[in-house]
């Protein structure tokens, strides 16, 4: 087989249906005393793109919501900052705490002009097997359109959260420079992460209107 269609195999298969990863199957013993030491079949590794995603459910099995959102949050958890202070305070829970390290990928991604020019809205799942890399750019257009609408949406005060959210200013610091108290400042602060999962469902419904 193909390694492009064996990877686009896969990636329906684990990523689309959500079956679980294959595992060597399991060697036969002799005696009920070989199959107490039997140790159990080794997971099969997936292929480059499938592979990373499996993964992360696999992590975040035990835990209710998505994989992606728990990996964000323990992504940003892990950062020394402002965000983790605010988590860790209570200020902001897992989920804003994820929409905050994904606004700040796409804000790098955005400034450092990364851009991958094969990538189009109008790329088709069903329209045969796709690498990794033209799955990354799908992705990143994706991500600068949640961006554009989510910042338009914020308004005059995004660019001092973005200090906050990118930049790990003191969210004291950012109120006392924009002349605004501190319950003002963290509520404009988790409303703007709030809009983040609407900017991200008008992102998917559009895309999803353009593939048809």
């Amino acid at each position: 087989m193909d390694i492009g269609d064996d990877r686009e195999r896969q990636r329906f298969e684990h990523l689309v249906l959500g079956r679980p990863r294959p595992r060597a199957p399991e060697q036969r013993g002799r005696s009920a005393r070989n199959a107490k030491r039997r140790k159990p079949p080794k997971p099969i590794a997936l292929a480059e793109g499938v592979e990373e995603r499996v993964a992360m459910r696999e992590r975040w099995s035990h835990k209710q919501g998505t994989p992606e959102t728990h990996e964000h949050a323990e992504v940003a958890r892990r950062r020394p900052g402002s965000l983790a202070r605010l988590y860790e305070a209570g200020s902001i829970d897992k989920d804003q705490l994820a929409a905050a390290e994904q606004i700040a990928d796409a804000y790098r991604a955005i400034t450092a002009d990364v851009r991958v020019r094969t990538a189009s809205l109008e790329t088709r799942v069903d329209g045969g097997g796709y690498g990794r890399a033209e799955q990354l750019a799908i992705a990143q257009v994706h991500a600068d359109l949640a961006y554009t609408w989510w910042r338009d949406a914020v308004g005059p005060s995004a660019d001092a959260l973005l200090q906050v959210i990118v930049h790990d200013v003191g969210l004291t610091i950012v109120a006392r420079g924009g002349g605004f108290g501190m319950i003002r400042a963290r509520r404009m602060l988790t409303d703007a992460l709030d809009l983040w999962r609407s900017a991200r469902r008008r992102t998917a419904r559009h895309a999803a209107l353009i593939a048809g």
